[in-house]
């Protein structure tokens, strides 16, 4: 199908355009008003509720990635903390606090 259209000459496409709008043009002439605003705002609401179905389905998503985002962190750190390297700037991590060692 896309090689047809590909093969097919200006002219036949401003034809086909063309046609395409008459054809549209008759069709909202054949409907009333009140049968046009019905399907417009059918349309809306199939949109908005595409556009809530996707939001939320990202926010899972979102919410998911983050969860194991959060689990694998938790688990480098006991890793990091059971193999101790002096090497390594353990402090300057964002994530590490150093408290005092003060006993009261």
């Amino acid at each position: 199908m896309q090689d047809r259209r590909a093969q097919r000459s200006d002219d036949r496409i401003q034809q086909n355009n063309a046609d395409v709008r008459v054809g549209m043009a008759q069709l909202h002439e054949s409907q009333s008003q009140e049968a046009r605003d019905e399907r417009n705002e059918q349309r809306r609401l199939e949109r908005r509720e595409m556009r809530r179905f996707v939001v939320n389905r990202r926010r899972e998503i979102d919410q998911q990635r983050q969860q194991v985002l959060r689990a694998f962190t938790s688990d480098a750190f006991l890793r990091l903390a059971s193999q101790y390297e002096p090497e390594v700037e353990y402090y300057a991590h964002f994530k590490v606090v150093i408290g005092t060692l003060d006993k009261e």
